[in-house]
């Protein structure tokens, strides 16, 4: 009876150290799965954290390029101003001395209907002259206006995009969940694609972009020639406004 019990007894004890292996080797194992999970959870995390700092680095770059060359557009939009309003000053002052020298002409003339022709053809060449160059200084100033706005709209665009995506990554960031996780990369995807569309456009416009033309003169003629350059002499001899002497 004593040995029956004991062996009961070694029995019973051994069934609960296997039951407590047993459970002990689930535990294990589950740890091990969740271990294996994290793991993979951590390295998926890192590695779109890396993709992410890529792109950062890569919109940077292009977003330093686009200043580069909106800086260029800029200055050339500038430079070309100046060069309008030169030749604009340049074609009045050449009207206004050909409006003097064709008034000193006609206080020398005895005929009348001369002094009348002349004082008509002066006129209308200092009014052509002048209507000239400021149609011509208003439709570039026009042009380069629309261009710029055109650039400030676009970039308001990328920077509203730039907004959009800050938004995206935020939230996904702050999901666990895989299908949204999915829908929001294709969303950050879609919306790099735009940026980096919007950001050629861009560029394409600040390269791409003809260098307006200055006024000429009415009828063609061209402003007086520049330095090193000494145009023909046409004044009449003794007259005391003439550029020439």
């Amino acid at each position: 009876m004593v040995s029956i019990q004991e062996l009961l007894r070694d029995h019973q004890r051994m069934e609960e150290q296997e039951k407590v292996q047993l459970q002990r080797k689930s535990e294990e194992e589950e740890q091990a799965r969740l271990d294996g999970l994290r793991r993979q959870q951590e390295d998926e995390e890192r590695r779109v954290r890396e993709e992410e700092e890529s792109r950062q680095r890569k919109i940077f770059e292009e977003q330093r390029k686009t200043a580069e060359l909106a800086a260029m557009h800029e200055a050339t939009i500038q430079r070309a101003r100046m060069e309008a309003e030169a030749q604009a000053r340049l074609a009045e002052m050449a009207s206004r001395q050909e409006h003097e020298r064709h008034i000193n002409a006609l206080k020398h003339d005895k005929s009348k209907k001369t002094l009348k022709i002349a004082a008509i053809c002066s006129a209308l060449f200092l009014l052509f002259a002048l209507v000239g160059g400021g149609i011509a200084f208003k439709n570039t100033y026009d042009k380069q206006q629309a261009s710029e706005k055109k650039m400030r709209e676009l970039q308001d665009e990328i920077t509203k995009a730039e907004q959009e995506k800050s938004s995206i990554k935020a939230e996904l960031e702050n999901t666990k969940d895989p299908e949204k996780i999915a829908q929001l990369q294709a969303q950050l995807k879609e919306k790099d694609s735009k940026i980096q569309d919007m950001n050629q456009d861009l560029s394409t416009k600040g390269t791409n972009k003809a260098r307006p033309q200055g006024p000429a003169g009415p009828g063609g003629v061209t402003p007086p020639a520049g330095p090193g350059k000494k145009a023909a002499c046409n004044c009449a001899p003794g007259d005391p406004l003439c550029s020439c002497l």
